[in-house]
């Protein structure tokens, strides 16, 4: 043993949206806004913050190493919520505490650091990358988010510059193969050596057999082959023990089942970095495998798993900490900001939120603004101006009390928009057609409005123009179709509180969420 030891009537809700003045910029699951796990409403599966101090009882490593995995696209702490744990802002003050011990330390990525295949993932993926080079990152596998992208553009994306390969992180895969002959450039490494401060890393990664049918389309793999994790690692596990390292790791993107079975049958390993573990792994962390550390870091950068190399402890050479990336111990990282602002301006510069490809809305309507609903709907809509709905889109530009001053504003990230504006499908982060475009293009659509709760109401035979038929001429229309279109505009409380609101209102973005307190702020009951 060598060392031993992350329905769709409108979505987005007038009815019950997050408070939107204290809201942030939603994340990308590649992270959608919302997820696949809103919650209970009480913030009850958002863990406790821990404000022990870090690495208690640790009197000096001869190395640390910071392991991270499954961000999903939450650059940012998870969800909009101000007191969310994580973001890469906040790790990259994990590492500045590290060094200011005088501890040797680097990073490694599991991979999933997206969701997503489109524009915003892919810039998203290159900031990531720029980030984790910034804090000396030694290598990175691939999550099905990054084999999702295809050979060519991964290739593309973390090909290294000629002048300066220094700046380029090392892409591990010993199973992964593009376009048939790892002989081929820019193919995953198999394996890379990492020494520092004398102390000699050797990692490689795979990616899990359970994995691919999850991944790949059927009948298409994007020029890539998943080979036998087991049979690719037995000539690179030789091959590392041939370099002598103090420590041996594998970054395994695989199931928590397919990682144990490594473990046990690959025993030089001294750590094994896992995905498939849950998104708050307190317990049962790490577990043993023999005399191999297997370890989860979670998901959507809330954690960061921290192990200690003590070689001269005979009794724990390695020691392992789950951090919680909270707002309490960590601090905004100057570089980091600056990321993300270069960030924002390129979404700006790419029109990204105007370049979406739109999709319909089932009712096949038009999104006409709550100033048309206004007309007739006068007490509602006297409600809705006053209420912090009607504002959505301002709080993008000028973000949380009492951080206006360091303010990147969101109004061109469409992970933002799709719960600040009208017209957008938050969980897909898409617009519908005749959405919300750009305050310049469709001003009348700015803000949580009538339609994104009751749906759209403009088009031939549509609510809004047999209203006005209805009005002017009842002969021109049919009672039953206005009728028809009534119903279809119609929302119960039953239906806002089991399908909508949780779209933005869910366990991240609003931990707090309390429907029928929420919903006595926002109900507008009038037949007007």
């Amino acid at each position: 043993m060598l060392g031993h030891i992350s329905f769709s009537r409108a979505i987005v809700l007038t009815c019950c949206l997050i408070l939107m003045v204290s809201a942030v910029g939603c994340p990308d699951n590649d992270a959608p806004n919302g997820t696949s796990n809103p919650g209970d409403g009480t913030g009850a599966h958002n863990p406790p913050v821990v404000v022990d101090p870090l690495f208690d009882g640790w009197e000096s490593p001869a190395f640390t190493i910071v392991l991270t995995g499954e961000q999903h696209g939450y650059l940012e702490p998870c969800g909009c919520a101000e007191h969310q744990s994580g973001g890469i802002s906040r790790r990259a003050d994990l590492f500045r505490q590290i060094r200011e011990k005088k501890w040797p330390v680097t990073g490694l990525e599991l991979g999933g650091m997206i969701r997503r295949s489109r524009e915003q993932s892919i810039q998203k993926f290159q900031t990531m990358l720029t980030a984790m080079n910034d804090m000396n990152y030694a290598a990175l596998s691939l999550g099905p988010e990054e084999m999702r992208l295809g050979a060519p553009q991964l290739i593309a994306l973390t090909a290294a510059d000629p002048e300066n390969p220094e700046d380029s992180i090392p892409i591990l895969g010993a199973n992964v193969v593009f376009f048939g002959s790892r002989d081929n450039e820019g193919n995953p490494k198999a394996f890379h050596v990492v020494e520092q401060d004398g102390v000699k890393i050797g990692v490689t990664a795979i990616f899990g057999e359970s994995l691919v049918k999850k991944t790949f389309v059927e009948g298409g793999t994007s020029f890539i082959e998943i080979q036998e994790p087991a049979a690719a690692l037995t000539p690179v596990v030789e091959s590392l023990k041939a370099e002598k390292p103090d420590l041996l790791v594998l970054l395994s993107h695989a199931s928590l089942s397919e990682s144990k079975a490594l473990a046990e049958r690959f025993a030089d390993f001294d750590i094994v970095l896992s995905a498939g573990g849950s998104e708050d792994p307190l317990s049962d962390n790490p577990v043993m495998v023999g005399d191999t550390m297997l370890v989860t870091a979670g998901h959507k950068g809330k954690y960061a798993g921290v192990i200690g190399y003590f070689p001269d402890d005979e009794k724990q050479r390695l020691r392992f900490e789950l951090v919680n990336l909270d707002y309490k111990r960590f601090e905004d990282s100057p570089q980091m900001y600056e990321h993300m602002k270069s960030l924002q301006q390129l979404f700006e510069d790419m029109q990204l939120a105007q370049n979406e490809q739109p999709i319909p809305h089932e009712s096949r309507a038009n999104f006409v603004g709550a100033a048309k609903c206004g007309e007739c709907h006068k007490k509602a809509y006297a409600k809705w101006k006053n209420s912090k709905h009607a504002h959505a889109y301002e709080s993008l530009i000028r973000g949380r009390e009492g951080q206006e001053k360091n303010w990147i504003s969101r109004i061109h990230d469409p992970e933002c928009l799709c719960c600040h504006v009208t017209g957008w499908e938050p969980q897909e982060v898409l617009p519908f057609e005749s959405g919300f475009l750009s305050v310049d293009e469709t001003p009348l659509l700015k803000g949580q409005q009538c339609e994104n709760c009751h749906g759209p109401g403009g088009g031939d035979g549509k609510h809004v123009a047999l209203e006005e038929l209805w009005s002017e001429d009842r002969s021109q229309v049919s009672q039953e179709d206005v009728i028809a279109e009534r119903k279809r505009m119609a929302l119960d409380k039953k239906t806002a509180k089991k399908q909508l609101c949780i779209q933005c209102h869910d366990g991240d973005n609003s931990p707090k969420f309390d429907f029928d307190v929420y919903w006595e702020k926002i109900q507008h009951p009038w037949k007007d």
